[in-house]
């Protein structure tokens, strides 16, 4: 018997109109899903745009969302596509 727990799939691309990039990754996590044993399709599928915050050293940052920069104080520029996938748990 098989027991898969709840799994995710997630990244970041440049934001740009050419969503080609943004499906070829989601294809890649769909296709990673399905090796790893996943047969059904992921309940979540969310896109949203988010910008890279450098720390002071300038090698290490994070992505922010527009909500977090707001909450922060912080001026929202958009330079990044997030991505994120969850497949539910399966068992055989």
């Amino acid at each position: 018997m098989t027991n898969l727990p709840e799994w995710e799939f997630s990244g970041s691309i440049p934001l740009s109109d050419d969503l080609s990039t943004l499906e070829s990754n989601l294809h890649s996590g769909r296709t990673e899903a399905a090796e790893i044993g996943y047969t059904a399709e992921p309940v979540l599928v969310e896109t949203e745009e988010a910008m890279w915050l450098s720390d002071d050293s300038g090698t290490d940052g994070r992505l922010l969302t527009a909500a977090e920069a707001a909450a922060a104080g912080i001026e929202f520029r958009p330079d990044r596509r997030r991505y994120r996938m969850v497949w539910a748990a399966e068992a055989d």
